[in-house]
C-alpha cells in the first residue's frame, strides 16, 4: 500500500489534485472538496513540498489513487465504505460535504436531519451510517479540546471501554467525562496500574456516577 506521497502539488481542482514527487513521477490523486481546499490555502513554498496520504483502489478494468489531507480523513474514507451501498466515490463525497469533526458530532448525537443534507446521503443511509460508525469514528474535535481547556487522550486510551458503556445505552461524552473525573481523583493511585487495570478498578465507579 502506498501509505503518502511527498512531492510538489503542481495542480488542484475541485476533486483532485497532482503532486510531482521527488522520484520525478506524476501522481493524479482524487480527493474531497475539503481535501482540495486545504491544499489550495497553502501558501507557494508549502506547495512545493506537500504530504498528501493516500488509499490506492484496485479494481479489474482500473486503478485510482485517492487522496487525503490528513490520516482522519483517510480512516473516515476507508470506515464509511464498510456500510452497504456506500463505494469510494459516494465516501470522497460524503467527505466533500462534511468536515470529519462534524460527521463525528452528528454521528455521536445521531444527527439524521444534518447528516441527509450531505452531498449522497439520504435518511436511510444516515441511519445506516450512525448504526454502523457512531463508536467507530472517533476523534477528539478541536471545539471539544477548547471546551475542555486541553487535549484529552481519554476517547483514545480507553477507547474499547468506553465503546462498551456506549453499547449499554450511555452517552459517549457522559462516559468521557466521567472517566476524566476519576483519572484526576486518582491520580497518585493509579499511576502504577496499566490502563486494563485502572478499567477494572472504575467500571463500578462509572457506571454507579452515570446512574
Amino acid at each position: 500500500m502506498i501509505n503518502a506521497i511527498r512531492g510538489i502539488c503542481l495542480s488542484i481542482t475541485d476533486n483532485s489534485i497532482v503532486v510531482l514527487s521527488h522520484s520525478g513521477i506524476e501522481f493524479y490523486i482524487e480527493c474531497s472538496l475539503i481535501t482540495a481546499n486545504k491544499f489550495r490555502a497553502l501558501n507557494t513554498e508549502e506547495k512545493k513540498n506537500v504530504r498528501v496520504f493516500t488509499v490506492l483502489n484496485h479494481r479489474e478494468d482500473a486503478m485510482t489513487l485517492f487522496g487525503f489531507y490528513d490520516e482522519k480523513e483517510r480512516f473516515c474514507f476507508v470506515e464509511l465504505q464498510t456500510v452497504p451501498g456506500i463505494g469510494p466515490k459516494g465516501a470522497l463525497k460524503i467527505l466533500g460535504g462534511i468536515t470529519v469533526d462534524d460527521l463525528c458530532i452528528a454521528l455521536d448525537t445521531q444527527d439524521v436531519k444534518k447528516l441527509s443534507k450531505v452531498p449522497g446521503l439520504g435518511a436511510k443511509t444516515a441511519q445506516k451510517l450512525i448504526l454502523q460508525l457512531r463508536n467507530v469514528l472517533v476523534f477528539d474535535s478541536e471545539s471539544e479540546k477548547e471546551a475542555e481547556g486541553r487535549p484529552s487522550s481519554v476517547s483514545k486510551r480507553f477507547s474499547d471501554f468506553i465503546s462498551s458503556f456506549c453499547e449499554m445505552g450511555y452517552d459517549r461524552k457522559s462516559v468521557i467525562k466521567v472517566i476524566d473525573e476519576l483519572l484526576e481523583e486518582n491520580s497518585g493511585k493509579f499511576n502504577d496500574m496499566d490502563d486494563r487495570e485502572i478499567e477494572k478498578n472504575i467500571f463500578t465507579t462509572v457506571l454507579r456516577r452515570l446512574n
